[in-house]
């Protein structure tokens, strides 16, 4: 397995891994529930020359024999508003209304946003080596914690995190889905 950084070619697979992770939100980021359509409008958000969270230079993957096996979405937290700006005013167009999004991470930390693996690579350790490579790149900037969100109708996602030092700190909710916020010590 090799961890790297994503390139413009890996789009479309991490747009499968984002509708895979974000399942109960995709359709208000996209504005569809068709699941290729989906794909496509995140693929435009991963590719689009204007940072924002999806961009592909937030991205690392893990590649397995020539295969995209997994991604894992990453950046400072405190930067998620302006990376959220894109996605904002997309959403807006399509008549929400809103003035912000919901700040998901804890200020001051490194944010873990979203990670997906392969149903066929699950089991071999490929979401714990995406998780300790973007742990990695939070330390490297100087970063004493990253954070996270889970849903809570995601419970093997949380036996993941916890298994890696996550602690729950509180519990949140966007829209009609309820998550856990969590942290670990870097």
């Amino acid at each position: 397995m090799q961890i790297r950084p994503a390139n413009p070619a890996d789009s479309r697979a991490i747009a499968g891994f984002i509708a895979m992770a974000e399942s109960e939100m995709v359709h208000h980021f996209t504005g569809t529930t068709d699941p290729e359509a989906s794909k496509t409008a995140l693929e435009a958000f991963i590719l689009s020359p204007t940072k924002n969270r999806y961009s592909i230079d937030n991205n690392t993957v893990a590649d397995i024999d020539g295969e995209v096996a997994g991604s894992i979405i990453s950046f400072p937290a405190d930067q998620q508003p302006a990376l959220d700006t894109l996605l904002l005013a997309d959403l807006n167009a399509r008549g929400y209304g809103l003035t912000e999004l919901f700040f998901e991470g804890e200020k001051g930390t490194y944010y873990l946003s979203t990670m997906g693996v392969d149903p066929k690579f699950r089991g071999r350790g490929v979401g714990t080596a995406l998780m300790a490579a973007a742990e990695q790149r939070g330390r490297d900037l100087g970063y004493g914690f990253v954070s996270l969100l889970v849903s809570k109708g995601k419970p093997r996602a949380r036996s993941l995190y916890e298994r890696v030092g996550f602690e729950v700190v509180e519990e949140a909710r966007i829209a009609d889905v309820e998550y856990y916020r969590m942290h670990k010590k870097l």
